[in-house]
């Protein structure tokens, strides 16, 4: 386990609200701050190097597109995983960070709206669901693929339950994403007879 080591997580512009119903009344709010600290952790537990990561937030439409185009499956999904287009050398820079070379793992798209129906399926958080699926893609990205064999499987499953076990000592739960109620506007008093 190596967190003294200077990762980088980059993210898109977080949803404000769930787009599955549009006349829903949930807003999302952020903490990107908890968030990023609670990815640098576990890119310390699964990186030996300095490495670099972005995180894409994505609407249903937009996964369900990607999801088409890269895995043939004609529906949104919860987390894709991109490896950097470049096959770059084990010494080769994918970023240069002061001193430190990071390299690049690649991206991760989530689609909130799917996190968000899978977190009730599974009757947890939000946040808990999207920290699922961002520790799914990272593990993708150095390479653990469920889907090889059930041997495979299992590591995956149980890397993630270790994972998620660490940043619980650490962090506590996650708390970084929340579905919060918006008020409807009320008329002011004092208007009209």
């Amino acid at each position: 386990m190596r967190n003294d080591l200077a990762h980088k997580i980059t993210f898109s512009k977080t949803p404000l609200r769930l787009l599955t119903d549009p006349k829903s009344r949930q807003a999302l709010s952020w903490d990107r701050r908890d968030m990023t600290r609670r990815m640098l952790f576990v890119l310390g537990l699964i990186c030996e190097r300095p490495a670099s990561v972005h995180v894409e937030f994505v609407d249903e439409l937009q996964m369900g597109a990607l999801n088409w185009q890269f895995r043939g499956k004609d529906k949104p999904t919860d987390v894709l995983s991109f490896p950097p287009h470049h096959v770059l050398e084990p010494e080769q820079p994918g970023v240069t960070r002061g001193a430190k070379t990071l390299s690049n793992l690649g991206e991760l798209a989530i689609c909130v709206e799917v996190c968000s129906l899978q977190s009730k399926r599974h009757r947890c958080t939000l946040a808990h669901e999207v920290e699922r699926m961002m520790i799914h893609g990272l593990l993708h990205l150095k390479g653990f693929d469920h889907e090889r064999s059930q041997a495979a499987h299992a590591v995956m499953t149980s890397l993630e339950k270790g994972i998620r076990s660490q940043l619980l000592k650490q962090f506590g739960e996650p708390d970084f994403c929340r579905e919060v109620s918006r008020k409807k506007t009320v008329p002011k008093p004092g208007g009209r007879r």
